[in-house]
């Protein structure tokens, strides 16, 4: 795992019955590491096996209906393109919003508009405008060089996937990103522009 300590299964091409398997599979391993665990879509599954919560997709169940399924202590992300998709997250509850993508990324087949540091700036500066404050992670495409000027946009985090998983060493490259979020999110704490 090489440290990480929020893991997000995201299966979309296999059967129930494989997502349930890995999905339990996964949940016992985040429990003995003390990692949050969340289904990517998958809602009633996540209920059946105790997830910590869901990243709802644009095209997934709507936030607040996962609530109703998932209860008042679920962690519920959704993911954004738009400043007008955070305030649509926002008035149905979200924890958190997934926000992206920075870039092209091969993990997703219906891509939306790439944001780049230009756009995640606009959307904050939106953000801020309206009062809204909820936690922003940075998806789609993303490398430690980007670090840097994200965390100055004012992102609370960044989510990574196909870096960690085309590494040949998964975990030394999961500490060495842990490394990277350290240094680029603590030289800028207190300084996000929303």
């Amino acid at each position: 795992m090489g440290g990480g300590n929020w893991i997000q299964l995201r299966m979309k091409d296999e059967t129930e019955s494989e997502i349930e398997q890995m999905a339990t599979q996964a949940l016992s391993f985040c429990m003995q590491h003390e990692a949050t665990f969340i289904m990517n879509d998958h809602v009633h599954l996540a209920a059946k096996i105790g997830a910590d919560g869901v990243h709802l997709g644009k095209q997934d169940m709507a936030p607040d209906k996962a609530r109703e399924i998932l209860g008042p202590q679920a962690i519920i992300g959704g993911t954004a393109n738009t400043f007008e998709d955070i305030k649509r997250l926002v008035q149905q509850g979200v924890d958190y919003i997934g926000l992206g993508p920075f870039r092209y990324t091969e993990t997703k087949k219906n891509l939306s508009p790439v944001l780049g540091n230009a756009g995640y700036q606009s959307i904050f500066d939106a953000c801020k405008k309206e009062g809204i404050s909820v936690p922003v992670v940075a998806i789609g495409g993303l490398t430690p060089e980007d670090f840097p000027e994200l965390f100055q946009t004012g992102v609370y985090g960044v989510a990574l996937s196909s870096y960690i998983t085309k590494h040949e060493q998964p975990g030394a490259a999961t500490l060495d990103l842990l490394q990277s979020i350290g240094k680029c999110s603590s030289a800028n704490w207190g300084k996000t522009n929303y």
